[in-house]
């Protein structure tokens, strides 16, 4: 527990940026603001895919900003990672997942970076509506994807498509077949290609949610440890080099929102293709 003088008392630094991070309640239909953050990415990744949609023109060209904008993504997901990694039969249909994985999660990556929270907060106020004063100055922005529980939902959904694509391919019994590959002796078969089989399972979606998660929490904890420096330290004079470095980290998390959003599509491609090409 770090404790540091706010000169009307002490305040937890950890607790501080514990609770900036974690998903709180909030009075607003009785959301979280992880919810809330998540029912904004969807809104703004829905009316960006109908603008875009409608941008091209009968011959499929785009015409619009929206539909310029997308159309590279479109081609980028569907030729160098759906039909690469999944083929030519089902690049199709895994291509809209790949791209609602990667909007959907940069555009939460993206708001993340944006403390809006305390704006809501003040309106709410204004507005009569009961919001601890805590909320305004300390629980301001947070990301979504840092939340262990949006990222293994996320997971799932990659974990069940694969079962899914495979079984389309294959037929459920074959597709889970691979678990025990024919022509090994059976003690090697079953008793330790089995187990590491059904474990390869499990450990991809668990890589999925742990990467995503860890590395948008970090962001946040050090971002705001950097901006906590000048009350830990007790001195003014901590707070130029500390802004100046947040600014820099800030910068890098642009970064990494794409980063994370593109790898976690990425893999999911590269998973599911996996499953449709055992033998590769």
């Amino acid at each position: 527990m770090i404790l540091a003088s706010t000169g009307g008392g002490t305040l937890d630094v950890g607790e501080v940026i514990l609770g900036h991070v974690a998903n709180h309640p909030w009075p607003i239909l009785g959301l979280s603001k992880h919810v809330l953050m998540m029912l904004i990415a969807a809104v703004v990744v829905i009316l960006f895919a109908r603008a875009a949609a409608r941008g091209y023109d009968e011959d499929g060209v785009p015409r619009s900003l929206a539909a310029k904008m997308l159309d590279p993504f479109v081609e980028h997901f569907y030729r160098d990672i759906a039909l690469a990694h999944v083929g030519e039969e089902y690049a199709r249909r895994v291509t809209p997942l790949l791209l609602n994985f990667f909007f959907f999660i940069l555009t939460c990556n993206l708001l993340g970076l944006i403390p809006f929270f305390e704006t809501i907060a003040a309106a709410c106020r204004l507005m009569g509506i009961d919001v601890p004063l805590v909320f305004t100055v300390v629980h301001g922005g947070t990301t979504a994807t840092g939340n262990y529980n949006v990222t293994m939902t996320l997971a799932t959904i990659t974990f069940f498509a694969i079962i899914l694509y495979g079984s389309l391919k294959f037929g459920v019994l074959r597709h889970f077949s691979h678990l025990a590959p024919p022509g090994i002796v059976w003690p090697v078969r079953f008793g330790m290609l089995v187990p590491i089989e059904i474990l390869s399972m499990f450990v991809k979606p668990f890589a999925l949610t742990m990467r995503l998660a860890a590395n948008m929490t970090a962001g946040h904890m050090g971002l705001l440890a950097l901006l906590m420096m000048p009350m830990i330290v007790g001195k003014v004079a901590v707070g130029v080099p500390s802004v100046a470095l947040a600014i820099g980290i800030s910068l890098l998390e642009i970064i990494v929102c794409f980063v994370q959003a593109y790898v976690f599509a990425l893999l999911s491609g590269v998973f599911i293709g996996m499953a449709l090409h055992p033998h590769h």
